[in-house]
């Protein structure tokens, strides 16, 4: 296959995922936005500018040859059990916090060892960080595309608050409560 038919059949399986509202390939235009969008997230900090945070998921994507957003429908679990969503780093790369999805908190009830930041959020007390910690956002599997024999190296992250209005609005999605992801990939030499 040449480049236009493996972006042709990736458009076409990610437009078949049950959940997904709208997909579109980066221009070179809407991927600058995207860069700019998500540095300022980043210069801003999270929690109000109280803490620095990484977007590892979305740089990691930007890394690869090609991308792509989707709008996906907010009840969707096409990116699966979403464990890892979000996380406190310190600078040695110990997890020091994280936030937990409904499975992680029964795992977590009882334990003596956790500080609660938020009914979905805890800190590891027994942790000692090393230097300044700061939110991350990781890269996500995003298993979809591993039928297309030319498609490699496939990646995804989630995206800032200000990306993700500034995508949903270009989509025609700007009123809807659906969320955005990123993809990237490479397409094997031939």
């Amino acid at each position: 296959m040449d480049k236009e038919q493996v972006l042709s059949a990736v458009k076409k399986r990610v437009e078949s995922l049950p959940g997904v509202i709208a997909m579109k390939m980066l221009t070179p235009e809407l991927r600058s936005a995207i860069i700019d969008l998500e540095t300022e997230a980043e210069r801003n900090g999270a929690c109000g500018g109280l803490m620095p945070f990484t977007n590892r998921g979305v740089w990691e994507s930007f890394r690869r040859q090609e991308q792509f957003v989707i709008v996906i429908d907010s009840s969707s679990i096409i990116l699966g059990n979403d464990d890892d969503l979000v996380y406190i780093s310190d600078q040695s790369g110990q997890k020091i916090g994280e936030w937990l999805n409904e499975t992680r908190m029964k795992e977590m009830n009882g334990r003596d060892d956790i500080c609660y930041i938020s009914p979905d959020f805890i800190l590891y007390a027994n942790v000692k960080s090393v230097g300044e910690p700061f939110f991350v956002l990781p890269e996500m599997d995003f298993p979809y595309l591993k039928e297309i024999e030319e498609v490699e190296n496939v990646t995804s992250g989630s995206i800032s608050t200000m990306a993700d209005d500034y995508i949903r609005h270009q989509l025609g999605h700007s009123k809807d409560k659906h969320w955005t992801h990123l993809i990237g990939f490479d397409i094997k030499k031939g």
